[in-house]
């Protein structure tokens, strides 16, 4: 019995086939602004560090990436797992899914658990919207979805469905499908009887939207309770909305709606919409305004704004004319200008109360609005100077109390300094006057926790072995000729030793040596995969692999635009560099053995290497 991953009857492990059907850079640059560099590179500005330079490297030939900054790299999984927090196993699973590659087993209790709850919520959702679509308890709910005027296509493609009005419906679908009681009231859909037992169903008689998190996996719901249509006022249940618990999948303060959506759309844009609900978004994506997501009735957490900000730093908030949802959206405003975000508004026309209101009576105004939006220190100066009088000193007062927090808020001082003088005008005060009254600017915008530094510049001789080899490694006709040329700088400590460990080097240039072949028809590629393989399982493999790739990507961004014959001239000036700095090393060592063995009376080993003078 198999004891991997894998399924039943297949030769290629899941790994490999994620490997061969995934384009790294397609993956990465759902995260990174790339631009080309090289002849096959792509660079952009590392997520895993704060950096102005692009640094961060990607090959597509390769299928790897690399930061010369903070020094993290690897394949597809070493990206998924540092970008997204994820173990190894998760990591196969996600990307499994995203290439339609099958992964038949995890091999932890907790990633299992998690696998579980996936799977539960998934079949939750099509159970939803199966009852939404054929059965006849759904009436209304359809009646109200058409009220709603959200066609059939928008409907599947959010995923929304309906919750019958029965006790337990749902938990019985689920329970014959294999999932315990205990699974699905973890999982948030069930939920113990008071009395006796067995469960229930956490929804009942509720429009149920699905919450996906940004990879798309359905981690929670929101249920929405329906009107009554009867000759009084339209009336709801209490609550109107309910939202799933909070799980191992879903963390209400982490989870973005619509953002698996609207990701793609957010970097071709250049900017977010944030509005306040759910169906809001829904609305939108019939405007054609698909980079917008919703904070579901709540501020805006600091978690939440550092994932929009993986592809974006726009953010444009949505407000009525009488900015009731301002007050509410102030404390996501102020962390998103603390994050860097320039935070601008598209605010709706006097008695629109929402986006999905204004969609209803015209797509093309809501389009419109979110293409002009203003600064938001335009639309809060206009929203709290309104009905005021600026020659009164009262009325002054409380236009300063809630313009100058909003101005100590920003990062920039540019920014900062153009909306201070503009207050200052309106207010009839100097600028500098004013000044006084700002609460200490933030030294630094809050950013999310960041694991990888910077990393001291490589040495004159370390950069020369690297581009080297992986000039070497990429060009299959002279690789034994360089390789041979490169040995004693690979292979062999000077006196004293260079502060890079030449212990990897050693492994790698015997690994490399065993894997050329000089008849592979693609040794382009061949070779760097051969290597890559032998590099499995090794004690050192993650730094075998970094040392491979870094080699690599520095030699395709270096030479890559190098016309063939200047490239001869590159190489004996990097071979040049090696035999001066190791000639330069090589002295300085023998000066201080020589001043050691003087010290310590020993004229024989003096005589010894004084005699290898000549050669230095």
């Amino acid at each position: 019995m198999s004891l991997g991953y894998g399924r039943l009857g297949d030769s290629m492990d899941p790994k490999d086939e994620i490997k061969q059907k995934i384009d790294i850079v397609e993956l990465v640059g759902e995260y990174v602004q790339l631009k080309v560099a090289g002849s096959s590179g792509l660079k952009g500005l590392c997520p895993f560090h704060g950096e102005k330079t692009p640094s961060f490297h990607v090959s597509r030939d390769r299928q790897i990436w690399h930061c010369f900054g903070c020094g993290e790299g690897g394949d597809c999984f070493a990206f998924t797992m540092k970008m997204d927090g994820m173990s190894f196993p998760e990591a196969l699973m996600h990307l499994g899914k995203k290439t339609g590659v099958e992964v038949r087993r995890l091999p932890t209790v907790e990633t299992n658990a998690k696998s579980r709850m996936y799977q539960v919520n998934e079949l939750a959702q099509k159970f939803f919207r199966k009852v939404l679509l054929d059965s006849g308890s759904a009436a209304s709910a359809r009646a109200y979805v058409e009220s709603r005027a959200i066609p059939l296509e928008l409907a599947e493609l959010f995923g929304i469905g309906f919750a019958p009005d029965e006790w337990d419906a749902l938990s019985q679908f689920l329970r014959k499908r294999g999932f315990s009681e205990v699974e699905l009231i973890e999982a948030g859909v069930s939920l113990k009887k008071k009395s006796g037992v067995g469960v229930i169903d956490r929804f009942r008689n509720r429009l149920m939207i699905p919450l996906r998190d940004h990879h798309g996996n359905t981690v929670g719901f929101t249920g929405r309770s329906l009107p009554t249509y009867n000759l009084q006022p339209t009336t709801f249940d209490s609550p109107k909305y309910m939202n799933s618990p909070e799980t191992p999948v879903y963390h209400k303060g982490s989870l973005v709606f619509g953002l698996d959506l609207a990701k793609r759309c957010i970097r071709e844009k250049g900017f977010v919409v944030i509005v306040e609900g759910n169906l809001d978004v829904v609305a939108s994506h019939k405007a054609y305004v698909e980079n917008i997501i919703a904070s579901s009735g709540t501020a805006l957490t600091q978690d939440q704004l550092i994932l929009l900000k993986r592809y974006t730093e726009t953010a444009v908030f949505a407000f009525d004319a009488d900015a009731a949802g301002f007050a509410a959206a102030k404390k996501g405003i102020s962390l998103a200008r603390g994050l860097g975000f320039d935070v601008r508004a598209a605010i709706l026309p006097d008695g629109v109360k929402d986006p999905d209101e204004l969609v209803q009576k015209d797509p093309t105004a809501w389009k419109n609005l979110v293409e002009k939006s203003v600064p938001i220190m335009e639309f809060l100066i206009a929203h709290v100077t309104k009905g005021k009088d600026l020659r009164q000193v009262d009325d002054k007062r409380v236009v300063a109390k809630e313009l100058l927090p909003a101005i100590s808020e920003m990062s920039s001082v540019v920014e900062r300094e153009h909306w201070l003088q503009i207050v200052a005008d309106l207010l009839s005060i100097s600028s500098d006057q004013l000044r006084s009254s700002l609460q200490p600017k933030p030294s630094e915008p809050l950013k999310p926790s960041q694991p990888s530094t910077p990393l001291k510049p490589l040495p004159k001789d370390e950069q020369a072995r690297r581009l080297l080899f992986g000039y070497a490694i990429q060009t299959s006709s002279q690789f034994q000729t360089i390789l041979s040329r490169l040995e004693p700088f690979l292979t062999s400590y000077n006196l004293q030793p260079t502060t890079y460990d030449l212990s990897l080097w050693i492994t790698l240039y015997k690994l490399s040596r065993s894997a050329y072949d000089p008849s592979s028809q693609a040794a382009k590629t061949s070779h760097f995969s051969r290597i890559r393989t032998l590099t499995s399982g090794h004690p050192h493999q993650e730094a075998l692999e970094a040392l491979l790739d870094t080699s690599l990507l520095m030699a395709e961004e270096t030479f890559g635009d190098i016309p063939e014959s200047q490239m001869l001239q590159q190489i004996e000036h990097l071979f040049s560099l090696l035999n001066t700095l190791s000639t330069s090393r090589d002295r300085e060592a023998l000066a201080r053995a020589l001043r050691q063995a003087e010290l310590a009376g020993d004229e024989e080993e003096v005589k010894r290497l004084l005699s290898t003078m000549p050669r230095l």
